[in-house]
């Protein structure tokens, strides 16, 4: 027994020592500066870096009477409100296409997937290509006179099919490998018992997805609220702040301004967005697991 307990301590020691490089890392790049922010979010720091006071929460109360970071808060919910839906929406379906392998699907598969293969840069570049003034390649196309980039609705419109599409490759990726690797025995066993694809498909596929597509949800749901380097190529925040989101904020008051009461603040807010989204889905998947 004791010889068991003591192997037992000696695995355990290796699996530490194994992890403590990424540890060390996660300590350096990670918790010491996300502690850093914290302390300083409740400072009053100049812009050269020099502490001046206690704050207090002088600094929150601050940012939430801002009305740019009202503004930009509002605009972040208004794209995640259209974003989320759509782009679920539409990898479901074409990975709902293409689920099974038939001929001509590798073409589908190659058209699907093609958005990862450029970076986010050259196709936000040419994105504003395409809808540049009255007299863009859109507008000569279905034979418009919209002013996409210079009107806030056609705006907002168009910063979200750019996120669509960038976030659309991998998604789908993601949703096809989770049809494809679904038990084929329990589809068969379906079929024999006579029921349809369509039963089929809403009864027993998307189920045995529901963790994959819960989770390209949650991926959908941190991009929109991090989007920034479109926002920053594509319409710069315009027009009239409507495209701004909390994250262009944060990089006009951070690093165009130098307001290190925005940057600590802020910083800390989103991490513990994200913490609490994290725990949220933890919890609802342990507890999807617990049921099934």
């Amino acid at each position: 027994m004791l010889t068991l307990t003591y192997m037992k301590r000696k695995e355990n020691m290796k699996a530490y020592l194994f992890l403590l490089p990424s540890l060390a890392l996660a300590a350096t790049f990670l918790f010491y500066p996300l502690m850093k922010a914290f302390a300083s979010s409740f400072l009053t720091i100049s812009q050269s870096g020099k502490i001046l006071g206690f704050a207090g929460f002088k600094n929150y109360t601050k940012l939430f009477s801002d009305s740019g970071f009202r503004n930009a808060a509002l605009n972040t919910i208004k794209f995640i409100i259209f974003f989320v839906p759509l782009n679920t929406v539409l990898t479901l379906l074409a990975a709902t296409l293409t689920r099974k392998k038939r001929k001509g699907t590798a073409i589908a598969e190659f058209i699907f997937a093609s958005p990862i293969v450029i970076s986010l840069s050259a196709y936000a570049l040419i994105f504003k290509e395409m809808f540049r003034g009255r007299i863009s390649i859109i507008n000569r196309i279905f034979s418009s006179e919209i002013n996409w980039l210079s009107d806030k609705v056609p705006a907002m419109f168009v910063l979200v099919f750019l996120g669509v599409f960038l976030d659309f490759g991998l998604d789908y990726l993601l949703l096809t490998s989770a049809f494809r690797s679904t038990d084929k025995n329990i589809i068969d066993a379906a079929k024999i018992d006579g029921a349809d694809d369509r039963k089929i498909y809403f009864s027993i596929e998307l189920p045995l997805i529901k963790r994959m597509l819960s989770a390209t949800i949650f991926l959908a749901l941190k991009d929109a609220i991090m989007i920034s380097s479109p926002v920053i190529i594509l319409t710069e925040g315009g027009p009239f702040r409507s495209t701004e989101t909390i994250m262009f904020y944060y990089y006009i008051e951070a690093f165009k301004s130098g307001n290190r009461a925005v940057q600590n603040t802020l910083s800390v807010l989103m991490t513990l967005i994200f913490i609490l989204s994290m725990a949220i889905y933890s919890r609802r998947r342990s507890g999807n697991e617990k049921r099934t």
